[in-house]
């Protein structure tokens, strides 16, 4: 590489963090050449390359630096897997949403709901996997499919349904197994970066609590648990048919050593079944880093392998990692007996189909199951929620964000259940509650029911919508208008003078600034969607739970109905039209993100949002980015400050989240030299209202704090943070509520967009939103403002430092008045 880049530490580096979407550091830097100085591809730090040293913007008083992490969200192919894992996305973001009171029983009820939903979620994907296989290919269908792709279930040696489940099973198996390696690997890759060792004596707040990204024992135990009873469920539905009986308990006679031993291997895969089930209601398993804080005398390990074991803990860790690899072994032997041994099967699928054994009955108590733990979770949020609330950020939806996200998981994991089972339904026959017609493949009722229920909820969407929609255009005209035309009223000329006074000139000239006041007024009613969904969806879900319910309590009364009534029956149709489509597009969707790199990082921007917090509720879920985001920025931080540097961390987006992160995982004495500037920051607008316990306002008031050395600044007068935002942004906003007096000085609203044409420039200036704020004509002096806080913040902690240990000795230099 050819020109000149700094290697060196400045006294002041502005290291820029960006923001969703993965902005290249060309970009971020707005430089076409740049040198990655530290890291690597995936996650680096970069800084300019110019021509030569002495042209060179970065010298020893600043220098501009970048961190790019966008390739942890969107860098590889295989992200396009990842949309198969958003219903563990969102249940275990749910887990960070809880109200920030989470102590004792109340905390652990609430850890063992969210742990067994998980569970409960896992075992959704497992029986839509085992349906689609050992059942309908190996139990219903066998040699009678009339499917050229399943053409080798009549060969000889899989004349029975013994064979075909036995060879079918490794279907659920491998996918089970990819499951396992990926989120080992994606572990191993992302989430085992070292965290430098901290005192936690002082810690106030769960966000400063460094364990929190060194997750590493709690996710390897529910990882064991997860694919344990997702083996086990295999497993039983692999044995059910040939064992579900229990010849050997009642029969008069003797029992044939195929059926005995197809017993025997049942009941050690039901046993151990249990021992999942019981691993996950062990309150050790909540035992999550980041969710209380560290007593002050506690040994904090800084090993990302098992942070703060005792021996008695690594032992107990390492009995329950192996417990996947003894349910692998006893599932392994189970399919080669029923392979080798060929038990006889009860009730033999010969003339009549029915569905795998067990297989209906697990479905509808997982459903079952689903409904208790999210009525527990509301009853537990219930008694979490503050007996005062901050009225100025309302936590969203009424304090149940928890719930609903649950119940967004369970739904989306039903909705992929049931397109996985009725498309390939499809391909291979026709689904139908029992045998009849052509090709019948009898499927389980809930599927049935979850399709007619597509109908409903479908409409029940397109309607909020659009009543959302024109909430929106509404508001554009009658609360933002005004507001527009107050901020721009020097631009809009002839306010007060009736059209019928002016010229045709004039005239002209007033209708066209009106007309840019109304283009403006709906750019920042756009910018206010993020509380016209909150609004609608808390309506979306009210809508959603009145229909869940009263199909539950149709279900219960005759769930044949939904097939053999006419209505229902016509929904049921629908439904299973609109599931196909669904299927089809998230295929559509997929093919796109492994194959084009612009559709990867559109999709990434959901892996940008949902994968910032640890796998702390699922094991399964995508990886956190932020666990090696935050400590290669700590890393950074403490190598840039080492030699009395002092750095602006500069974080657009969501990058002021991880920057948030960050300054709270610093030392006081990193955090001290420390500038923060944050724009376009979802801090306030967004995280304070769902995950209150990590960025409530508590939180981040003792943000700014740490940047004062843990000195309080209520005013923030001296505080070197400023937030910037704009009206137009429809992400960032105010990062604190400010005083009856005027907004908070330490938030900085940008006049956007500018409301004349440039001279020269037939078009008006293009609205901005939530984009190119270094761009912004106040940003040099904004960033020079922020830097001098920070260096008067450390001038008057010198002078304190100096009055504490006693009168100075004497000096020959002067002392400036007022010192």
């Amino acid at each position: 590489m050819t020109g000149y880049f700094r290697t060196e530490t400045s006294a002041w580096t502005e290291l820029r963090v960006h923001g969703v979407s993965g902005t290249p550091p060309q970009g971020i830097l707005e430089q076409p050449e740049v040198h990655r100085v530290s890291g690597d591809a995936t996650s680096g730090f970069y800084r300019r390359v110019w021509p030569a040293r002495m042209v060179s913007a970065d010298n020893a008083t600043r220098t501009l630096e970048a961190y790019s992490w966008g390739g942890l969200t969107s860098g590889t192919k295989l992200r396009a897997l990842w949309l198969l894992l958003v219903p563990f996305l969102l249940v275990n973001v749910a887990f960070y949403a809880r109200p920030a009171d989470r102590r004792g029983r109340l905390k652990r009820a609430g850890d063992l709901v969210q742990r067994l939903f998980a569970l409960s979620v896992t075992a959704t994907l497992v029986m839509a996997l085992v349906n689609v296989s050992m059942d309908f290919g190996g139990w219903q269908c066998g040699a009678s499919c009339h499917t050229s792709w399943l053409g080798f279930l009549s060969w000889k040696w899989l004349d029975g349904p013994d064979r075909r489940i036995a060879v079918l099973a490794l279907a659920p198996l491998a996918v089970i197994a990819l499951l396992w390696r990926l989120a080992q690997r994606t572990w191993c890759d992302t989430e085992a970066t070292p965290v430098p060792q901290a005192d936690p004596d002082g810690q106030q707040s769960l966000l400063e609590n460094r364990r929190m990204w060194n997750s590493a024992r709690p996710v390897r135990r529910l990882r064991a648990v997860h694919i344990s009873a997702a083996l086990c469920l295999v497993g039983m539905f692999a044995l059910a048919p040939f064992a579900r009986d229990w010849p050997s308990l009642h029969a008069g006679g003797a029992v044939p050593w195929p059926k005995r031993g197809a017993e025997v291997l049942l009941a050690l895969t039901l046993l151990l079944a249990l021992v999942s089930l019981a691993l996950a209601c062990l309150p050790s398993m909540s035992d999550r880093p980041g969710s209380e804080l560290p007593a002050a005398n506690q040994d904090v390990d800084d090993s990302p392998a098992d942070v703060g074991d005792t021996p008695a803990d690594q032992r107990r860790s390492r009995l329950i990692a192996a417990l996947p690899w003894v349910v692998l072994g006893v599932l392994v032997v189970s399919l080669v007996w029923l392979f080798v041994a060929r038990p006889t099967v009860t009730g033999t699928p010969g003339d009549k189909r029915t569905v795998l054994p067990w297989l209906s009955m697990a479905i509808d108590v997982s459903i079952a199951a689903q409904g208790v733990l999210l009525v527990a979770m509301v009853g537990a949020l219930i008694a979490m929620r503050p007996k005062k609330p901050d009225p100025a950020v309302p936590p969203a939806w009424g304090g149940f964000a928890a719930a609903v996200l649950m119940l967004f998981g369970s739904a989306l994991s039903g909705t992929y259940a049931a397109a996985l089972v009725l498309a390939v339904a499809h391909l291979i026959g026709k689904p139908q509650p029992r045998q009849q017609g052509i090709d019948p493949l009898v499927t389980s009722m809930p599927y049935f029911w979850a399709a007619a229920l597509a109908v409903p909820i479908s409409l029940a969407a397109l309607v909020v919508g659009g009543i959302g929609f024109w909430r929106l255009r509404r508001s554009a005209r009658t609360t933002l208008l005004p507001i527009v035309e107050k901020t721009y009223e020097n631009h809009i000329p002839y306010p007060k003078t009736p059209a019928v006074d002016l010229d045709p000139d004039q005239r002209r000239a007033k209708n066209a600034a009106a007309a840019r006041a109304t283009a403006i007024s709906r750019s920042w009613a756009t910018a206010t969607l993020d509380d016209t969904v909150r609004l609608f969806v808390a309506w979306f879900v009210g809508v959603t739970i009145l229909l869940i319910v009263a199909a539950a309590v149709g279900f219960f009364i005759d769930q044949t109905a939904i097939t053999d009534t006419f209505i229902p029956r016509a929904l049921a149709n629908i439904g299973d039209w609109l599931v196909g489509l669904f299927a089809a597009g998230l295929v559509y969707v997929g093919r796109q993100t492994f194959q084009n790199v612009s559709t990867r990082r559109l999709v990434g921007v959901i892996w940008d949002l949902g994968t910032f917090w640890p796998r702390a509720a699922h094991p399964l879920a995508p990886p956190c980015y932020a666990e090696r985001a935050v400590p290669e920025l700590i890393n950074r931080v403490a190598f840039l400050t080492a030699d009395r540097g002092r750095v602006v961390l500069s974080c657009h987006s969501q990058g002021a989240v991880i920057g948030a992160a960050v300054v709270n995982q610093l030392t006081y004495a990193q955090s001290s030299r420390i500038a923060f500037l944050t724009y376009g920051a979802p801090l306030r607008r967004l995280y304070a209202r769902f995950f209150p316990a990590y960025f409530g306002p508590q939180v981040l008031s003792r943000t700014a704090d740490l940047l004062l050395s843990d000195s309080p600044d209520p005013t923030h007068e001296l505080t070197p943070w400023r937030n910037l935002f704009r009206h137009s942004d429809p992400i960032g906003g105010a990062v604190f509520a400010g005083t009856p007096s005027g907004a908070d000085p330490a938030d900085v609203l940008l006049l956007d967009p500018m409301f004349a044409k440039q001279p020269g420039n037939i078009a008006y200036p293009d609205t901005l939103g939530h984009s190119s704020y270094p761009d912004d004509p106040g940003w040099d002096g904004i960033l020079k403002a922020v830097i001098e806080k920070q260096e008067k913040a450390e001038r008057r902690r010198g002078r304190a430092t100096a009055g504490a240990a006693g009168p100075p000795a004497p000096s020959d230099e002067p002392v400036e008045s007022g010192a």
